[in-house]
């Protein structure tokens, strides 16, 4: 704590003072109310402070509020120990002014804490009163207190919970048919679909050839108003639904000079500077040319039809990559066709792959369970032993520790005597000190203005000579001021004029500039347009090529689905003549099949009657070795312990024969200094007395 010195000598001078009005209990609570009324009152405020004073105990705060707003014990009592610790400025004016200020608010609530100290002394005589006339039998006359139910709130009935919503569980829709039907029922959609783009192509065929069309009738060749009439009505109804109103007056012109914008200091430098740069570029390219008897012109020109070319390369080859793009996409369409029938074929033999997975699963993890459960059977019938043997072994240590225990409190006791007896002799030399420290002192020194402390320091002067000193250099600082504020308003001016010049100049130059970059705006817009007309053509020609490409692909796509469905029905028809033997081909599958099914299942037989078999050794070895190890940790659990027990025993032996020696030495120590003080006593005078009790208490603390 910053101000523990400070408050610590406050506290001893209120504690020697009122001895008899103070409790060693409240120290704390003086310490902190000492600390906001001397170091913390102005920013608290005296309205907060006193609403803290009179939530305490009335007759400890008056006491205190006694002494602290009080400035005879502030000067005498306080002031010369503060003195010792911080400057005299410090003390005087952060802690006793600032105290001082508050004493007419302090006298008023002392006056407060006064009457309800007054008011709680006669409640209690009057109590005490009453009490004593009630047992003397003077009381009769006055009136009972009658006991009466207390107001309790009634609770309230319970009502009853409202039924909770039952909440359905979701049911998913069903899976499709289509999920699990074989793909090769779908071979007739797939027919049905090639024969529809079969019969459209023929159809465009037929009505594409000039000598199967419809009837020309040369009524339809006869002039009439047909077509402008009807561009008439067309007309008559867009303009019904012409909803954009009359168009507002366009943006008047604006004048030369209209509108001026005022530039300031930062705008005119910034386009000074650019123009400057533009300048100097400028004069570059012409001592270039003095220098080298070249112009960059020619190169310059050709650097720019280069990347005028390289620019119609990188358009042509956006095109071409579109064009890539467009027939990579029908590529991946047809893909995407072909890979759905694949997967369809995929899909089921997946499912029967998965069925018979999960029969395997099952049956593995019936066994795993089997072996599981065997298991947790041994390991429950031997679970118990253990504990029987962890149970003594906890109780041998708690007879130990009980013990251990007693011998230890015995020895505290003993020390925690001695330490007592230490303290009270410790607390009355600080008394002692303390009662010598707190006798006032009076100290007075005056400030002599014109006097030198002649510590042969450099610049050594008196008070009065330095204050002269200061005026003289006050007086050239402002001489100094002004002369700069003149040459500030001299630099000014020259800015602002060299400002207008430089704003003049970038005026014409703009001027100028405007004129080239409309030149330039206009040669750049044609050239715009005619690299767009160029580029419309040519995006035109590649989008013709492309359809074409399309076309050609989608021709030759159709071509191959038609030979390919008259190839699945030869097939078909085929496959009719060979139905006749279907039957008896189907039959020696099925013998085939469950020859095979019959060995299958005695090698699994075989197979799992050997793994039964290892599995049983093993188990047999890991019991054996489990057993091993159980048995090994019990041996070696023991000769733990039997070395710790005797590692104790030496252990505490050890420990008391220090305890003693540590006992014996501290009573003789004890007995030679209580035989120097009673040789000693009589001969000390009042200093020696007390250089000796300050030793003393030095070497206490």
């Amino acid at each position: 704590m910053r101000y523990k010195k400070m408050l610590k000598i406050f506290l001893s001078s209120l504690y020697f003072k009122h001895g008899g009005e103070t409790q060693r209990s409240d120290y704390t609570l003086y310490m902190v109310f000492a600390y906001l009324a001397l170091l913390r009152l102005h920013e608290l405020g005296f309205p907060d402070f006193r609403t803290l004073v009179m939530s305490q105990e009335y007759h400890a705060m008056s006491v205190l509020l006694k002494f602290l707003f009080n400035q005879t014990n502030l000067n005498e009592w306080l002031r010369p120990e503060w003195l010792k610790l911080y400057e005299p400025k410090f003390v005087d004016e952060q802690l006793i002014e600032k105290v001082l200020v508050f004493v007419p608010n302090v006298e008023a609530l002392q006056k407060v804490l006064e009457g309800s100290m007054a008011a709680e002394a006669a409640k209690k005589e009057a109590a005490a009163e009453a009490a004593k006339a009630l047992a003397e039998g003077r009381g009769g006359g006055g009136q009972f207190t009658t006991p009466e139910p207390f107001a309790l709130t009634q609770p309230k009935l319970r009502l009853v919970p409202p039924p909770e919503d039952v909440i359905e569980p979701f049911k998913a829709g069903g899976v499709p048919t289509s999920t699990y039907t074989d793909p090769k029922d779908l071979v007739d959609r797939v027919e049905l679909d090639k024969k529809k783009d079969a019969n459209r192509i023929r159809l465009k065929a037929k009505y594409s050839n000039p000598n199967i069309q419809p009837f020309k009738l040369r009524v339809l060749e006869r002039p009439n108003n047909l077509e402008k009439v009807r561009e008439e009505v067309e007309q008559a109804r867009a303009a019904e639904c012409n909803f954009e109103g009359e168009k507002a007056h366009p943006v008047p012109r604006q004048l030369p000079g209209q509108g001026m914008v005022r530039l300031n200091e930062a705008a005119i430098l910034r386009e000074d500077n650019l123009y400057r740069k533009k300048q100097e570029s400028e004069a570059a390219q012409l001592g270039a040319y003095e220098r080298e008897l070249r112009d960059s012109a020619e190169f310059d020109a050709w650097q720019q039809k280069m990347k005028e070319q390289d620019e119609e390369a990188r358009v042509r080859n956006i095109e071409r990559r579109r064009m890539e793009t467009l027939l990579a996409d029908e590529e991946a369409k047809e893909a995407r066709l072909r890979k759905e029938q694949e997967n369809r074929a995929a899909a089921m033999a997946m499912k029967v792959d998965a069925a018979r997975a999960e029969e395997q699963r099952q049956a593995a993890e019936e066994k795993l369970q089997a072996r599981h459960k065997a298991v947790v059977a041994e390991v429950q019938s031997r679970r118990d032993r253990p504990l029987i043997a962890k149970e003594e072994v906890v109780q041998k240590n708690k007879k130990d520790a009980r013990v251990l225990r007693s011998e230890i409190e015995q020895m505290e006791a003993a020390r925690a005597a001695e330490r007592r007896q230490e303290e009270a002799r410790r607390a009355d030399l600080i008394k002692q000190i303390r009662a010598l420290e707190l006798v006032p002192r009076k100290r007075e020194a005056r400030l002599d203005p014109t006097y030198t402390p002649q510590l042969g320091l450099l610049e050594e002067m008196s008070l009065a000579e330095l204050r002269e000193r200061l005026l003289i250099v006050e007086e050239q600082q402002l001489e100094d001021e002004e002369a700069r504020r003149t040459k500030i308003k001299l630099e000014k001016d020259e800015k602002q004029t060299d400002l207008a010049q430089r704003a003049g100049r970038l005026a014409e130059m703009r001027e100028r500039a405007a004129v080239e970059a409309s030149t330039r705006r206009e040669q750049t817009k044609a050239a715009e347009r005619a690299a767009v007309e160029a580029t419309r053509e040519r995006v035109a020609d590649a989008q013709l090529k492309v359809k074409a490409t399309l076309e050609e692909k989608r021709t030759q796509r159709l071509r191959k689905e038609a030979e390919l469905a008259a190839e699945l029905k030869r097939i078909r028809i085929k496959n009719q003549f060979l139905e006749a033997d279907k039957d008896a081909v189907e039959r020696k599958k099925w013998e085939s099949q469950l020859v095979g099914e019959q060995r299958e299942i005695m090698d699994r037989q075989r197979l799992k009657q050997e793994a039964a078999q290892a599995h049983l050794m093993v188990y047999d070895q890991e019991t054996k070795q489990r057993l091993l190890n159980v048995q090994r940790e019990r041996e070696a659990h023991e000769a733990f312990l039997k070395e710790y027990e005797a590692h104790f025993s030496e252990t505490r032996d050890e420990a008391t024969a220090r305890e003693l020696g540590i006992v014996t030495k501290q009573a003789k120590k004890l007995e030679t200094r209580t035989t120097f003080k009673e040789t000693k006593a009589a001969d000390l005078s009042g200093s020696t007395l007390r250089n000796l009790i300050e030793r003393t208490a030095s070497r206490v603390e």
